[in-house]
């Protein structure tokens, strides 16, 4: 997939030129922690200030009621086979994930990030969401919760508050990061208390973390989203067992994601503390698009691989618009006229970003109540992909992860598309009417079956993880 080199956002430019400045608050470290606090905050400024320029909305997330808090603290207290510190075992692999990435398999949640990859050693699989999802009970085995130890940090965090002396650090740090990078007080005040909970809650989670890896003793520690650098205390207890931590590349990664482009400070001691040792991407497309002071190695994507692999070619006249999060009120009157604009015969279905997928009807009010236009509830995206013909969006993996599945791609143009996605789908679309042109000129096209671009999706992923796995314990015992 020829391309123009993709330019970095203003954003990660903006970081990345401070971390090349290098000034001595980068290093600072609060009391109680490991990693300075600029690792702890990074990618909330960068979130900031790519709002400030893309129009991107964070999905509020917060569903906290008193009844189900008090649920959770009731059987956090209680003996469960699901509990993290009372069931974990050793084994030679820990894979450390959030728990979102699952899609059902019969009455069963396989979680399509690292179950592939897990199969193949032994293996531990931690989650931090519980279980059941809504998807079911984990297919593999074993697989563990840390939500009972979250509900119990929760409860001992309870009424803490800061050292007067670590408040005035946080407040001076917040603001020379604020002022240097252009962002105001609104967020600043926000990221404030983001903190303030965050050293409440940290000790007692990571003690509870330590228990695990105590349990657990593993070599090789395979962690999603290690890059997010305010997870850089979970990376570092990881690292104090003696293990080798490594991140899954589970979405979109470019010169324009904060998490994996980093300036000259993250060259120091304290601050590479804070991230992975290795980055496991889906390609070696992804692996030359980021400044990144770790090793990077590419292996593929066993779900896409295999999903990919046995997806027809004819298909009906459909046509998957998905959201980037970003502009969610001209994406709502976009998919609105791409409707209009379409014949009746054409299936028009809105795909929301895993984070928005609560929210829809708040964020996007008119497509969710309109005639002919459908809400995709799909977990697995590669279930839509795999029946459409046609997929229209921003920026979004989804773009990249169509064409292996045979789709066409219609790119739309925004602030920030030139910096995610470039030139790679070809032009891009800057209204409804061009998007429609684009799809009824590919309605004769038959799906192509050809097989994914390996430099984007390498091929042979498990056996190439496998392999990799073989050589890095063998490294480890040595």
């Amino acid at each position: 997939m020829s391309h123009e080199p993709l330019a970095r956002s203003h954003a990660v430019q903006s970081l990345v030129d401070l971390e090349n400045a290098a000034p001595d608050e980068l290093f600072e470290i609060l009391p109680g922690s490991t990693v300075p606090f600029w690792a702890q905050v990074r990618m909330r400024f960068a979130l900031a200030l790519s709002a400030q320029t893309t129009g991107s909305l964070e999905v509020d997330t917060n569903n906290w009621s008193r009844t189900a808090e008090l649920r959770r603290l009731s059987k956090a207290f209680l003996p469960s086979r699901w509990d993290a510190r009372l069931r974990a075992r050793p084994h030679e692999v820990l894979f450390y994930v959030g728990g979102g990435t699952t899609s059902a398999e019969g009455d069963r949640a396989r979680n399509w990030l690292v179950e592939d990859f897990a199969e193949s050693a032994d293996s531990i699989v931690v989650q931090r969401r519980p279980i059941p999802s809504a998807d079911g009970y984990p297919s593999f085995s074993p697989t563990v919760s840390m939500e009972a130890a979250s509900a119990r940090s929760r409860l001992w965090a309870r009424g803490y508050r800061p050292p007067s002396q670590t408040m005035e650090t946080i407040d001076r740090l917040v603001d020379f990061y604020g002022e240097r990078l252009g962002v105001g007080d609104p967020f600043r005040r926000k990221l404030r208390a983001l903190v303030l909970r965050s050293e409440a809650h940290r000790p007692h989670e990571l003690a509870e973390l330590r228990r695990v890896v105590r349990r657990v003793r593993p070599r090789v520690v395979i962690m999603d989203t290690a890059s997010y650098t305010y997870n850089g205390e979970s990376v570092g207890v990881f690292k104090d067992a003696g293990a080798l931590v490594v991140e899954p590349q589970h979405g979109w990664i470019g010169p324009s994601h904060a998490a994996y482009n980093y300036g000259r400070a993250f060259d120091e001691a304290s601050l590479r503390r804070a991230l992975p040792d290795e980055l496991l991407t889906f390609g070696r497309f992804w692996s030359e698009s980021i400044d990144y002071p770790s090793r990077v190695t590419a292996v593929g994507k066993p779900h896409l691989e295999r999903r990919a692999a046995v997806a027809a070619r004819d298909r009906p006249k459909t046509v998957l618009v998905v959201s980037s999060r970003a502009e969610p009120d001209q994406t709502d009157a976009f998919v609105l006229a791409l409707r209009s604009a379409l014949p009746a015969e054409w299936e028009v279905t809105f795909r929301p970003h895993p984070a928005e997928r609560g929210e829809v009807i708040l964020r996007y009010p008119r497509l969710s109540v309109a005639a002919g236009v459908s809400v995709d509830t799909s977990a697995d995206v590669y279930d839509s992909l795999s029946k459409t013909k046609v997929v229209v969006g921003v920026a979004s993996t989804v773009l990249f992860e169509a064409v292996a599945f045979g789709c066409v791609v219609v790119a739309r143009d925004n602030d920030f598309a030139s910096t995610i996605i470039g030139d790679i789908f070809g032009p891009r679309v800057v209204d409804a009417a061009e998007a429609a042109k684009r799809v009824l000129d590919a309605q004769d096209e038959r799906t192509s079956a050809s097989a994914p671009d390996p430099d984007i999706w390498a091929s042979d992923s498990i056996e190439t993880f496998r392999g990799w796995l073989s050589t890095t314990l063998a490294a480890r015992a040595s």
